[in-house]
């Protein structure tokens, strides 16, 4: 009886948790966007040069405006603190990693999509729709059926079993390399579906890493943290994740995008926490069933909440040309304007590369 009234605890512990860096990462994306969007809006009504509307947004040009913009945002203060909101976020999904599973934690950090539900809706003014709530209802129900299905969400974390961690994630990792070789040579929505599996992939493999980089901190302390190496190819899978969900976000709708790395990763993570981390499978039977079914009510409602105008953010698209000497508007026939040398919606999203259902949240 104690034990199981122990791990219920647990559980609630590890669930709260998880909320508490859902929720922060939503409130860190809204207040990056808001910023993004703010420097973005006034460096484009900045009167131009005589020539610049003639000048061709070369690449090299492009990269040395998009890093002077990347620049202009660690000053400005919105966007500093709403960083500090987002390394806050990575604590506490690192905290309930290290207390809980794979299996409870990564499927609970989609609610990021629900947290930025009313973000947007203060932002723009404009209320949620109908299928917006239906959508949002479906991602609770689909997270009910998943972590109520008995034996199918571990409530604590667990050390890695034996000697198969390292070969479950080189395994892993080939996929992800087989992945993006196969996307090589594809029309761009079909290369986009395909790199943002990738991606989902190693956020996958992110949040395993995580786990055990937050665990050697806990019995290691930093000394473990130097000497071990989930922390180093944590490193080196971060940069990888967000470099194909970037590129993911060029060739595709946002909406397509998000939607295979939110149901991608929890998928993944599941796999991973019963082959490296002795997570229970669920029960054959009815309790297999339920778990496979929260998971498809799960996906075709993050799909559909994706696809929401209150979560696309503003600016979507390429930004409206801007006409010679500044002025926004329709450009006249026959004159000819530069295209911006940045986008808002790829440069955003680089900042929540750590969680992919972090697109950010509009705000006007």
């Amino acid at each position: 009886m104690i034990g199981s009234q122990t791990r219920g605890v647990g559980v609630v512990v590890v669930v709260l948790v998880t909320l508490v860096a859902a929720a922060l990462s939503a409130l860190s994306a809204a207040g990056e966007q808001r910023a993004a969007a703010r420097l973005a809006g006034r460096r484009r009504s900045r009167p131009q040069g005589p020539g610049a509307a003639m000048r061709p947004a070369t690449g090299a040009r492009r990269i040395r405006l998009g890093l002077a913009f990347a620049t202009a945002l660690l000053t400005t203060p919105l966007w500093l603190g709403s960083w500090l909101v987002d390394a806050s976020s990575f604590v506490a999904q690192a905290a309930a990693l290290h207390l809980g599973s794979l299996s409870v934690v990564q499927p609970l950090m989609v609610t990021t999509l629900l947290f930025s539900l009313p973000l947007a809706a203060l932002g723009t003014g404009r209320r949620p729709t109908a299928r917006d709530w239906l959508a949002a209802a479906g991602i609770g129900v689909g997270l009910g059926l998943v972590l109520s299905t008995r034996d199918a969400a571990a409530a604590a974390g667990s050390a890695p079993v034996g000697g198969s961690l390292v070969p479950v994630l080189a395994s892993v990792l080939i996929a992800v390399v087989a992945l993006v070789v196969l996307s090589r040579g594809r029309s761009a929505p079909v290369r986009a579906a395909l790199l943002s599996v990738a991606a989902g992939v190693l956020f996958a493999v992110g949040a395993a890493l995580t786990k055990l980089t937050a665990d050697t901190a806990v019995t290691s302390g930093f000394a473990g943290l130097l000497t071990g190496w989930p922390g180093y190819l944590l490193a080196a899978v971060s940069v990888a994740s967000f470099a194909l969900q970037q590129t993911a976000y060029t060739m595709g709708t946002l909406a397509t995008a998000v939607t295979a790395v939110v149901v991608v990763d929890p998928l993944v993570s599941y796999v991973l926490g019963v082959a490296a981390f002795g997570e229970p499978l669920p029960a054959a039977g009815l309790p297999m069933v339920q778990a496979a079914l929260g998971m498809v009510v799960l996906g075709v409602s993050v799909a559909v909440l994706a696809r929401s105008p209150l979560l696309q953010p503003a600016g979507s698209g390429r930004p409206e040309p801007v006409a010679p000497g500044g002025q926004g508007g329709r450009v006249g026939a026959g004159e000819r304007v530069e295209e911006p040398p940045y986008d808002i919606d790829v440069i955003v999203p680089a900042a929540h590369a750590r969680y992919p259902g972090r697109q950010p949240a509009p705000c006007a």
